[in-house]
């Protein structure tokens, strides 16, 4: 796509020698690699309840209460779509759900458009709602309008993405006067229904910047933050990273210089339609351990992965705020970003959150209890201080994130579990 957001700021000063890295370098939360010559792993403690907690005025046992009945919420929407789907097979219309998300009071909200589906929904505990659209039109005129923005030359959009409690799609342009093709195409948006449109007062960066900790050493280049470790089908030890991070191929190390592996597939490229995914081969005298260092000492388990019903709460580990939580908003967004040499990187397939993140926090750990989320991408740049593992207390901000489901499916890898 064509539109963008400006050019990253000056202090996010990191880069990728020989290919301009667009995308944010992080020092890493995550502590899933671990070199031969190493102490052994700590204990797994589940330490994001203690976090949330802490934010929310509660016991960690509380807070892991609150998290398993979303969770147990989840589980049901999942039966419950396997069930509608299969009496789908053998029915003329189609009885299904058609997205999901909790609300402010916690309850878990389906779209429904037959009285069939809003029964079952009912039933189990759901909460159906009819709608004019759902989350299949959303996507089908999310596409429309990303194909509008794309042939209108504009380069004044930062994002484009489906919003299900509202049941639009809503696009985002960057601050700033607009050009003549901006003014015609939000004319545009404007005259289809479904569409919102709206301004930004801030720019997007990538959450880049690295100060020290627990960070994957990129040869040659700078720095970035281990992902999520795993092993492919056919035995292989390898770790899910952000694209960008090992585009190139580059010779990984960890702090202390030792080589931890290379990477081997990456989806992004500079300058071009990207996914930020990619994968790194670790070496076999390594171990990939399935834990999150959530930065106070503590650590929580990787015990699957999911993408969580919007309105679910996730938590982040990085390196800059540390433990950091909010709800998960949008899923497939298409998020513009600028970079060194004025090159435009149009990334899909990005989750939003109100998450806060700053600079030095991407590659971190997005989890939803002890299911694995996504990793770090980016947010505003608005100069917003979320404070040090302030939990659910760090609000006001919002970040994206690359669905770690989406790039073990792509890639073919099965997680390592704490």
């Amino acid at each position: 796509m064509s539109f963008v957001s400006p050019p990253r700021p000056r202090q996010f000063r990191k880069t990728l020698a020989g290919a301009a890295l667009a995308l944010g370098l992080g020092a890493a939360a995550l502590v899933p690699i671990q070199s031969a010559s190493s102490a052994p792993a700590p204990a797994p403690i589940d330490g994001v309840y203690d976090v949330l907690g802490k934010s929310w005025g509660v016991s960690a046992s509380e807070a892991k209460l609150r998290l398993d009945a979303e969770h147990s919420k989840a589980d049901t929407l999942e039966a419950v779509q396997a069930q509608l789907a299969k009496a789908s097979r053998v029915a003329t219309a189609e009885p299904g759900l058609d997205g999901a998300f909790f609300d402010s009071a916690r309850r878990l909200v389906v779209n429904v458009h037959t009285a069939q589906a809003a029964e079952v929904a009912k039933a189990n505990g759901l909460t159906p709602r009819t709608v004019a659209r759902g989350e299949k039109a959303l996507a089908a005129l999310q596409t429309k309008v990303e194909a509008l923005a794309d042939k209108s030359g504009s380069t004044q959009v930062q994002t484009i993405g489906a919003d299900l409690p509202t049941d639009r799609v809503q696009v985002v342009l960057q601050p700033g006067r607009q050009s003549a093709k901006t003014v015609a195409l939000v004319k545009q948006l404007k005259a289809i229904p479904g569409v919102d449109v709206s301004t930004n007062t801030t720019t997007l960066t990538m959450t880049a910047d690295v100060i020290g900790g627990q960070i994957m050493d990129l040869v040659p280049g700078s720095n970035c933050s281990l992902g999520y470790s795993g092993t492919t089908s056919n035995g292989n030890n390898v770790m899910l990273s952000a694209g960008h991070c090992v585009e190139g191929n580059p010779d990984v190390l960890n702090r202390s210089g030792v080589h931890l592996g290379k990477g081997v597939a990456s989806r992004f490229r500079t300058g071009s339609p990207s996914v930020d995914m990619g994968l790194m081969d670790i070496d076999a005298e390594d171990v990939g351990r399935g834990y999150i260092d959530n930065r106070n000492g503590q650590t929580t388990r990787v015990t699957g992965s999911s993408k969580a019903p919007v309105g679910s709460t996730i938590c982040k580990a990085g390196n800059t705020t540390g433990w950091t939580c909010g709800t998960i908003q949008q899923y497939n967004l298409t998020v513009n970003y600028g970079g060194a040499g004025g090159s435009i990187t149009s990334t899909s397939g990005l989750a939003r959150s109100t998450v806060c993140t700053e600079g030095g926090d991407s590659g971190g750990a997005y989890i939803s209890g002890t299911t694995a989320q996504g990793m770090t991408s980016g947010g505003p740049n608005d100069g917003h201080d979320c404070g040090f593992n302030q939990g659910g207390n760090a609000t006001g901000s919002y970040s994206f994130y690359q669905p770690v489901v989406d790039a073990a499916n792509y890639y073919g890898v099965t997680l390592t579990r704490g």
